[in-house]
């Protein structure tokens, strides 16, 4: 019975996630969820900052143009079990922003400047991404202003 059960929640989960693969809604970030092992944490922090640093350096940000990089944030958790969470998100306000960010980082992560910071982004922070955790969709976003 509990193999039955199972199966057929798997399949209902299958045809869920075939039936919205194909909505309309644009995608307009980028992020993760990423477990970290607790004695790694200091190397995923100096790699992400590096990344942040890049996206400070190459992209348009600014409200003037509603293409821009909305926010970026890198948060993580309290160590759990050995392994600390860190969850990235990278919003745009909309697909064209994404598209540039990707267009962005084709025309930099080669670059000697750059190039360093995608090897550690990859093999330090990328390895330790939680499979099926890529973020692609903001559900909400507020960023307050400074002056309320």
């Amino acid at each position: 019975m509990k193999v039955f059960i199972v199966s057929a929640w798997c399949l209902v989960f299958s045809v869920f996630t075939q039936a919205h693969a194909g909505d309309p809604i644009p995608q307009t970030n980028w992020g993760g969820v990423f477990k970290v092992p607790v004695d790694k944490v200091d190397e995923v922090d100096q790699a992400a900052r590096k990344w942040a640093d890049w996206i400070k350096e190459t992209h348009p940000l600014g409200s003037d143009d509603e293409n821009n990089l909305a926010s970026l944030s890198i948060t993580r958790s309290l160590p759990q079990a050995g392994y600390v969470y860190y969850v990235i998100v990278e919003i745009y306000p909309t697909a064209a922003g994404l598209k540039n960010h990707q267009k962005i980082y084709q025309e930099t992560s080669w670059k000697p400047e750059y190039s360093p910071t995608f090897s550690e982004f990859g093999s330090k922070v990328m390895r330790y991404l939680v499979s099926g955790s890529k973020q692609r969709r903001t559900v909400y976003h507020l960023v307050p202003s400074r002056d309320h």
